[in-house]
């Protein structure tokens, strides 16, 4: 076997092997699969090949590809045993209704036998019992010793499907048996046994059924073959390494973990064989790091959520190691310059990945510090219960009002020896969303009656609406400008209890409420009577028009006349239009991690939020603004096109995680034929050409989100009205609005650096004078005091300066604000490292002496609460709770 053969050799060397053999090589597909609600990530190197399997003609009847991978299913093993772990490359052969068992048998074993150059008296496999084809050619064709061939059930030898459909068979597993003195010492141990000694690098798949949802199971037309091999386990095997983690590129993360806790703690790690925490932080620090780099970004719900618990299990980790302060980010760094000769969009967007980290590890140590001393609490009043479990609503509280989720409770509450309640935290969480539901379903039918009439889908025809004015100088200046008439037919209608009535058209103009953009408004014509309608709303296929019909004239059956208006129209197409460049000038101007997480688009401005980890810049939001203009000027087309979705997102057209798509989209192309500026999917209405935009502002730019900006912004309207209110409030003329608005920003900047200057003077001169009473106790200098601090910004502050002026000591500070107290504890740096005292031990302590809670960081912590008649007793107490903490 080649002695130190590298990754990237590896790769070279599959890749070789089977394009030789008339394989198509294939690129990784994104670790969320496309069109496939069943997985949550791409779990196999199969997934993206799902379909071909049944389709009639795919697009090539074998492929070759190294595929990214994403697998929760053992996470509580990595770190516990040398080949589990989350992010994970898959090497996969594959054959769509061409070669078959043979072929794959022979080529696996004489790429891994010949190629890699495995012993083979050390290779031992498996196969399905009832799979008698796949053991005769073991057997026959490859020579195999018959002992060294297992036969085993459902249990080992049949894989699949991925997700809960799809194809699937009994499959062949390759295995290397690492040595006697690895396993268990039984006589009888083969690759079936649960010990260390046989070791699984290839699987051998071979799907001949199509399993419905159901679970029913019907032959395959066209049998195939799925070939996967754990990149990472063959690297390990032929490097010679302890474990899948300590592979070539996998060592240079280990090491910066090392290093991280040699930073922090003074003590580095031995270099040996790693332990749990180092391998769950460096595995996880890989797997969030290529998420992130395909925009997966941490948050509350399905991928995200994933992300978001990587990185707190890291987080955790690094914390059991002596690491209080962000650091996984910069390990994240290490993964993009270890992996990105392969994977080079690490390295495209290594900064953006370390951002994205930075911010979530910022945000978790806040609810650490919020909800630590909660969880504390909990756990002191069940211990004096005498209960080892966690009621499910106290969890679900934890998580609901702390930001804790059931997986950190469950962790936490483990170390300290108890249980959760999982099922009543379930139950908990299930009645908030009842309730939730119950809220939506009362909003969405707004004290409306049963619907009447016969059910029809909604047709929209209001793409392009006639108007006299088409997008001409009419429909600029018009307030409200209708449409020609559309004829229609009342499909269904339902009264509400405000006199008003909703009703679904056969064929309808308006445009219904959908993907950010608002609903059109307009009239209704029945016979004589006319009533206007004000909104427009989706119910599955169907559209509900809302209007306000007191006089009845709307019934199921009547013929209508449907008009749009058309001014309003326009307003809103010019803002859907500028929501497509401005997405098109951050990404230009920021970078490709940028993408659309939300967007409203009205008729007098528009809203985008947008992924993103700093705040932009004066000069960032004026290019974007620039980019986006130029564009306006530039006068080019906007051409709407129908297409499949596969076709679309071949063409590289943008679309909108989590939005559902059918099989045909509508694709908005700005600068198609010219120089192409945009290409997203889209069913919302636009302007023809970006010239009738005007022009484009940012009005506000703001954080909604972690990781998630928002712009809001207006294009150019007749607003001769609100000039002038702005220029009688700022006692102005028009022109000189620009003028008069930039002294007053400068002016008020001025006088809040000028009070902030002298808070923070003040602040500190009588922090200075406090320190020199300060008591010494065993070379320790102690202080409590109550200050004047009107706010926490103040008192940490003063806190910050109290830890520099003691030396070596502890302080404790509090403050009264709005009725409330704010207790801050710090302990200077080189108190800390001795482990002699930690901040949020003192803290707790003396919050509870006034019936308060807290916690913190060893350096400072806060609290809160309690009665303010206490507070002179608990600063009091303060000296002795110290001497007792450093006794102890």
């Amino acid at each position: 076997m080649p002695d130190g053969m590298s990754s990237s050799e590896i790769r070279r060397l599959f890749f070789d092997y089977f394009t030789e053999r008339g394989h198509e090589k294939v690129e990784s597909a994104p670790l969320i699969p496309r069109d496939d609600p069943t997985l949550l990530f791409t779990s196999a190197g199969m997934v993206p090949f799902k379909s071909y399997y049944v389709d009639e003609n795919p697009p090539f009847k074998r492929a070759v590809s190294i595929q990214r991978c994403l697998r929760l299913s053992d996470l509580d093993e990595v770190g516990h045993t040398p080949y589990h772990a989350t992010f994970f490359e898959m090497l996969g052969n594959f054959s769509f209704g061409d070669y078959f068992k043979e072929e794959a048998i022979e080529w696996g074993w004489e790429f891994l036998t010949e190629v890699i150059g495995i012993p083979r008296d050390r290779l031992w496999v498996t196969v399905h019992k009832d799979d008698t084809a796949a053991a005769d050619i073991w057997r026959t064709r490859m020579k195999f010793p018959v002992e060294r061939i297992v036969p085993f059930g459902d249990k080992h030898n049949f894989w699949g499907p991925a997700g809960d459909s799809g194809p699937c068979g009994p499959c062949s597993e390759i295995h290397l048996d690492m040595g006697p003195e690895v396993g268990c010492g039984r006589p009888d141990c083969d690759p079936g046994c649960d010990c260390d000694r046989f070791f699984e690098i290839g699987n051998l798949v071979f799907p001949q059924f199509l399993q419905h949802p159901d679970g029913s199971r019907e032959p395959l037309k066209r049998p195939g073959i799925d070939t996967g091999m754990g990149f990472e386990r063959l690297a390990s095997v032929v490097q010679g390494a302890g474990s899948i983690h300590e592979i070539d590129t996998g060592l240079p993360v280990l090491s910066s973990v090392r290093d991280e806790v040699e930073a922090a703690s003074g003590t580095r790690p031995p270099d040996g064989k790693p332990g749990m925490e180092l391998i769950v932080i460096a595995d996880h620090a890989r797997a969030a790091s290529f998420a992130i780099a395909e925009n997966i970004l941490p948050s509350n719900e399905a991928q995200g959520y994933v992300i978001r618990r990587l990185i707190r299990r890291a987080v955790r980790r690094g914390l059991s190691l002596g690491i209080s302060e962000p650091f996984l980010y910069r390990v994240s760094g290490v993964v993009a310059e270890t992996m990105g000769e392969a994977h080079p969009h690490l390295l495209q967007k290594r900064e953006h990945i370390a951002l994205v980290i930075k911010s979530e590890e910022e945000r978790f140590h806040e609810t650490l510090t919020q909800g630590s001393a909660v969880f504390e609490e909990m756990i002191e009043s069940l211990g004096r219960s005498g209960s080892r479990i966690m009621p499910g609503d106290v969890a679900f509280s934890l998580y609901d009002t702390y930001g804790f989720p059931l997986d950190l409770t469950r962790e936490m509450a483990t170390e300290r020896g108890f249980s959760v309640d999982e099922e009543g935290f379930r139950a908990a969480m299930e009645e908030q969303k009842e309730r939730g539901r119950s809220a939506s379903r009362f909003a969405e039918t707004g004290g409306a009656g049963d619907w009447e009439g016969q059910r029809a889908e909604t047709s929209f025809v209001g793409f392009e609406l006639p108007c006299a004015c088409g997008a001409g100088s009419e429909c600029e200046v018009a307030e409200t400008l209708l449409s020609d008439p559309i004829a229609t037919v009342v499909a269904e209608a339902r009264r509400t209890s405000d006199d008003g009535v909703e009703f679904t058209l056969t064929e309808s103009p308006f445009y219904a409420e959908s993907g950010g953009q608002v609903a059109d408004s307009g009239t209704l014509t029945v016979g004589e009577a006319t009533i206007d309608v004000v909104n427009v709303l989706t119910r599955g296929e169907r559209y509900a028009h809302v209007a306000s019909d007191s006089a009845g004239v709307v019934s199921p059956g009547a013929r209508a006349r449907a008009r749009v208006d058309v001014a309003r129209r326009r307003r809103i197409e010019k803002n859907h239009t500028a929501t497509h460049l401005l997405q098109a000038a951050l990404q230009g101007e920021l970078g490709e991690h940028v993408h659309q997480s939300g967007s409203w688009v009205g008729a007098d401005r528009l809203r985008f939020d947008f992924t993103h980890f700093a705040e932009l810049s004066p000069r960032e939001m004026a290019a974007i603004e620039d980019r986006v203009n130029a564009w306006v000027r530039a006068d080019v087309p906007v051409t709407p096109e129908s297409m499949t979705l596969e076709a679309a997102l071949e063409r590289g057209a943008m679309a909108l995680f989590g939005e559902k798509y059918g099989s045909e989209v509508r694709v908005i192309c700005i600068g198609c034929n010219e120089s192409e500026v945009s290409l997203e999917l889209c069913g919302g209405t636009h302007v023809e050409r970006t010239g009738e935009i005007g022009a484009f502002a940012i009005v506000s730019e703001a954080s909604v989100a972690a990781g998630v900006r928002r712009i809001e912004a207006v294009t150019a309207r007749h607003d001769a009205e609100l000039v002038r209110e702005f220029a009688d409030v700022l006692k102005a003329a028009p022109a000189e609005l620009l003028t008069k608005a930039r002294e007053l920003a400068a002016e008020t900047s001025k006088l809040r650096k000028t009070i902030e200057k002298e808070k923070q003077r003040a602040a500190g001169g009588s922090i200075d004078s406090l320190v020199d009473g300060a008591r010494e106790v065993a070379g320790v200098r102690l202080l409590s005091a109550r200050t004047d601090a009107p706010d926490i910004k103040t008192l940490r502050g003063q806190a910050d300066r109290l830890r520099d002026g003691l030396g070596s000591g502890a302080g404790l500070l509090a403050a009264v604000s709005e009725g409330g107290v704010i207790l801050i504890a710090v302990v200077t740096d080189d108190l800390v490292k001795r482990g002699t005292l930690k901040a949020g031990d003192i803290v707790r302590e003396a919050a509870a002496v006034m019936g308060g809670r807290g916690g913190g960081k060893p350096h400072l912590a806060q609290a809160g609460g309690g009665d303010p008649a206490k507070l002179e007793q608990a600063l009091e107490e303060f000296y002795e709770i110290v001497e007792r903490l450093m006794a102890s």
